[in-house]
């Protein structure tokens, strides 16, 4: 996978400064007009500004892989509403109150703020609880407005089965909690996500793509769970990683396996930068876990810099919900 580096390497080069005006034209303004307490916006604005760069350079890669064309202000407005929307579902207002999270300023969850995302999601009316909802809102309805095609019934679909993902990873709070409830949330929430990028990217997915890109969706989340396990354990989360049932040797071997399958949909010549885009990521994943100090140091110049929000964590947008017991997800 990594003959292909040096190709993605010249991609992101040219991506990345792209992508950061992208954001400072199209999410900051936003995030401006939605929050006003300033240390919050602060927060946010960080958190969104890193994570439209890393995952709007993943959707300019999938894009150049189908021979589709991406809009960058497309790109950013979706990694912004994975982050942000991610953390509204995570949170439970204990550092946000009224402000910007999910709760009532007291650390409790508004238990109407799950039917409220729900509508969000589901394409139904929409009325936002709080700043952080409207905005939300707003970079929602940013990318159907400047989308050039209108979305897939597809992506539709795969945004509700995200949320009901969503909503059951908070069973990932549980002392207890079994492990195939851990494989369904990680399966679920990485093959939604993924399939809704892709799904802004190339409107009508063949099946075979389209099993593909939900198998390398779970296989991203896993990635994502490796570089973040310390920080879920502080935070009484569990996942595939944090119970050991899934290493970094174990998601390798996937992402290897799943090389060929690429070739086999899109060409072996096409499939090479994806591939090195994909190895990068999990040579990332090595660094950030045996070279944490690397992350920090980039944090902050993050802000100015494309490469290293790209190469940097990010914080999250709003704060995690504090450990402790979490209400059951609907049934399985």
């Amino acid at each position: 996978m990594a003959v292909g580096l040096p190709s993605a390497a010249r991609d992101a080069y040219r991506s990345l400064p792209v992508l950061a005006l992208a954001y400072e034209q199209v999410v900051a303004p936003l995030v401006a007009q939605s929050l006003s307490d300033p240390l919050e916006r602060a927060r946010v604005d960080g958190s969104l500004r890193v994570m439209s760069v890393k995952f709007g350079l993943a959707m300019l890669s999938y894009a150049r892989l189908t021979g589709h064309r991406l809009q960058p202000d497309v790109a950013v407005l979706a990694g912004a509403v994975t982050r942000l929307y991610d953390d509204l579902i995570d949170g439970d207002g204990a550092g946000a109150g009224d402000r910007a999270g999910a709760g009532d300023g007291n650390g409790t969850r508004d238990p109407a703020a799950d039917d409220r995302l729900g509508d969000l999601m589901g394409n139904r009316a929409f009325v936002p609880g709080t700043p952080a909802e409207l905005l939300l809102g707003r970079l929602v309805h940013g990318i159907e407005r400047t989308l050039a095609h209108p979305p897939h019934e597809s992506v539709f679909m795969a945004l509700v089965s995200l949320h009901e993902y969503q909503v059951l990873s908070r069973r990932q709070r549980e002392p207890d909690v079994p492990l195939d409830v851990l494989e369904k949330i990680t399966r679920g929430k990485g093959a939604a996500a993924h399939l809704i990028l892709c799904g802004l990217v190339k409107p009508r997915l063949e099946p075979a793509e389209r099993e593909l890109v939900m198998d390398l969706g779970e296989i991203l989340q896993s990635l994502d769970d490796y570089m973040d396990v310390e920080f879920d354990r502080g935070n009484g989360v569990t996942t595939l990683v944090s119970c050991g049932a899934l290493t970094l040797p174990g998601i390798a071997r996937r992402l290897r396996a799943a090389r060929p399958r690429l070739a086999a949909v899109h060409g072996g010549r096409g499939a090479r930068p994806y591939c090195g885009m994909l190895y990068f990521l999990l040579l990332q994943a090595w660094v950030s876990r045996r070279l944490p100090v690397l992350g920090r140091l980039a944090r902050r110049p993050a802000r100015r810099s494309a490469v290293l929000a790209f190469l940097s964590r990010g914080e999250d947008a709003l704060p995690p919900a504090a450990p402790g017991p979490s209400s059951p997800g609907p049934p399985s």
